[in-house]
């Protein structure tokens, strides 16, 4: 690719770039450098070509830049990321007893952390790399277990990473290896009040670390955090900057509370046998109030808040999440 078709090619992706000296873009699998295990392993799982976030991204980040991606959930960033951490750590000295990882992958929820660790699954083992992923809401003691045998890779959550840190005067894992180190879902790891301790989990890894942050949005707080722990990144945007997902429609209803309750109903009977719906409220009371209003209208939820308890209904097709907004 000549230095006139790269722009073109990025505007066909649409892609905006922000960094200086950034490596083109790829086209192919083959134009990424990847080793033939790897190259195997995707022909195996039918990606047939780089998707757009993961033809910018990985040229970069194999290049050993620091990085930002700011690209909606779907893209395909996953992949952008896992394949240069699994080449990093086969270029790093294996991994002593009592040694803790070399990459270090942050996540918001546990279910995003059991998909990152499921996609690596998929590579792992071909290159003989070990994964663990780090959560909470389930037992400890088989997390611990797994990571005193040694992990080239940990996925976490901040919380739950911070507790094991901190357990047996931090004797069973650490951090000082780390040298590629990755924050996925920035914006929402600080919806969720995880800054505090992604920053002492960042102070933790190694300074020269090579540093990828991955978001959906790029807020303020998130601007401040990629300017305190990355070095002269590359930035990419896929499609535009803190912008509404083009793949949704989104429609509003302005009404007074006391009509709210009785179209909340009759949309739920309108979308009942469409698909899953989620109701954001503002408040933990909120969320109890409208969980125990729908079950006695006969329709089964789940409902979600911080710090108390998780009521869950058989197979519910609804969740009720309290949240900063109201719908």
């Amino acid at each position: 690719m000549t230095s006139k078709e790269v722009p073109a090619y990025r505007k066909q992706l649409e892609l905006k770039i922000h960094g200086k000296d950034v490596p083109k873009p790829v086209k192919t699998w083959n134009q990424t450098g990847l080793v033939s295990k790897i190259s195997d392993t995707i022909k195996k799982l039918n990606y047939e070509k780089p998707m757009p976030i993961q033809a910018q991204a990985l040229p970069i980040i194999m290049s050993g830049r620091d990085c930002i991606g700011i690209a909606k959930t779907g893209s395909g960033k996953t992949l952008a990321f896992i394949l240069p951490m699994l080449r990093h750590i086969k270029d790093q000295p294996p991994v002593a007893p009592r040694d803790g990882p070399i990459g270090l992958i942050m996540a918001p929820t546990r279910e995003l952390v059991q998909q990152i660790h499921s996609d690596i699954k998929k590579f792992a083992k071909a290159v003989g790399v070990n994964c663990v992923p780090v959560y909470g809401g389930s037992g400890v003691a088989q997390q611990i277990s797994e990571l005193k045998r040694g992990a080239e890779i940990v996925v976490c959550t901040p919380g739950r990473m911070i507790d094991i840190l901190c357990t047996s005067s931090g004797k069973i894992t650490n951090l000082r290896r780390v040298t590629y180190l990755v924050m996925d879902e920035a914006d929402r790891m600080f919806d969720m009040g995880f800054e505090p301790q992604i920053t002492r989990i960042v102070q933790n890894t190694q300074p020269d670390r090579q540093t990828v942050l991955f978001s959906a949005t790029f807020p303020r707080q998130v601007e401040i955090l990629a300017r305190k722990v990355l070095n002269k990144p590359v930035e990419i945007q896929v499609g535009g900057r803190s912008v509404v997902n083009k793949d949704i429609t989104q429609l509003v209803e302005v009404r007074p509370e006391s009509e709210r309750f009785l179209r909340l109903l009759e949309l739920i009977g309108e979308w009942y046998e469409k698909g899953r719906i989620l109701i954001f409220v503002y408040t933990q009371e909120k969320c109890d109030s409208l969980f125990k209003d729908l079950l006695r209208h006969g329709y089964p939820f789940l409902s979600l808040f911080m710090g108390l308890r998780i009521k869950l209904i058989v197979n519910p097709p609804f969740l009720i999440s309290r949240a900063m907004s109201v719908i």
